[in-house]
């Protein structure tokens, strides 16, 4: 097969990535392409996909919709020059437009509900939408070509096949911060420079802090920012005894490793939701929820939590499957396996090497 993938982020390459090993080895052909975002390029090189730049990240509505336009036509022409069997991207924005004006089948992986614009640009031109089965209908709408599983995007490459080890963490504690520039960002409120130094103050009477931050940070805490290859951060995370901040993506890669997560935003994701009423490995909070927040990081990070979060990893991982098998099975076995994905057929795919 011929097989398209168009990674848009950081946390795309993460979720391809092992699947893209996979199906290279057993002698398809992946077309990648890229847009200059954070840290996608440094992690396509990282894990040596080889591929083609299409764009840089548009900033604001305009910028979005500009980019939107360029990828259409640089697209255009690798699908003229190429035959592409099936074309994959998360959220599928800059694939599912020209995918479908080439009757090419798309596939859009989508676990971000409030995209409200992006998922409906995409999702009624891809061929078929996969997300997780905590997907807020509510928050993302319902969509007739929607197919669910159950599983989280970060369990592609955190789940025990992937890591293994259990995490041994020390005092320190890693705060992210982002940047407010993608499309579901839109709108969206995020903390205070007077937030984030009361956040890294608390944490630092427990132990070291260590800050990743999309935005430049206030001078009091810049000298907390460390600088980890991308590649490099979820073997970081594993010696922290919590992570702390904005992002809905690091939050979940901590409740898959079994470490306490802090997430800090106005909106929240179905999975995170899922992380924290049901497994209650994260805990979200609105940024109107302040004295709430302040006591959460005192009591956690005071606290061992170790085993009783990596119980609760396991009770989570008993009702997930590998993400990264099924997936490589969706797409080598496509279209026959979106039958099965239609029935729920998963019961290969449970994770049994829970550790």
């Amino acid at each position: 097969m011929n097989i398209f993938i168009n990674f848009s982020h950081p946390a795309h390459v993460h979720f391809f990535r092992n699947a893209v090993r996979i199906l290279s080895d057993r002698g398809h052909t992946i077309i990648a392409v890229a847009r200059k975002k954070e840290f996608t390029l440094e992690l396509l090189n990282a894990y040596q996909i080889q591929h083609v730049v299409l764009s840089n990240k548009g900033s604001g509505l305009f910028g979005l919709i500009k980019e939107l336009v360029e990828q259409q036509i640089k697209i255009a022409k690798i699908l003229r020059q190429q035959r592409i069997d099936v074309m994959l991207q998360i959220g599928g924005i800059f694939n599912a437009p020209i995918g479908k004006y080439y009757k090419i089948p798309t596939l859009a992986f989508s676990d971000t509900e409030n995209d409200k614009w992006g998922n409906k640009l995409s999702f009624g031109l891809s061929k078929f939408v996969l997300s997780p089965t905590c997907f807020d209908h509510q928050t993302g709408g319902t969509w007739k070509n929607q197919i669910h599983f159950p599983g989280y995007h970060e369990l592609a490459y955190l789940s025990p096949k992937y890591v293994p080890e259990t995490i041994q963490p020390q005092d320190k504690f890693l705060v992210r911060f982002v940047g407010w520039g993608a499309g579901h960002d839109l709108g969206e409120n995020w903390l205070s420079d007077l937030q984030k130094i009361e956040v890294v103050k608390i944490l630092q009477r427990y132990g070291r802090v260590h800050i990743s931050s999309e935005m430049p940070l206030p001078d009091e805490i810049s000298k907390f920012a460390c600088r980890i290859h991308p590649a490099k951060i979820h073997d970081f995370m594993k010696s922290c005894k919590m992570i702390v901040g904005e992002s809905a993506t690091m939050a979940s890669e901590s409740a898959c490793l079994g470490i306490p997560a802090v997430f800090i935003s106005n909106t929240g994701r179905g999975y995170t939701t899922e992380q924290d009423q049901t497994y209650g490995l994260i805990k979200h909070y609105r940024l109107d929820q302040w004295e709430q927040i302040v006591r959460c990081l005192h009591k956690w990070a005071a606290s061992d939590l170790r085993e009783e979060w990596q119980k609760r990893r396991r009770h989570m991982l008993n009702d997930k499957i590998e993400v990264t098998d099924w997936l490589v099975d969706l797409i080598e076995n496509y279209p026959h396996s979106i039958s099965d994905a239609r029935s729920a057929v998963f019961e290969r795919y449970a994770i049994t090497c829970a550790a």
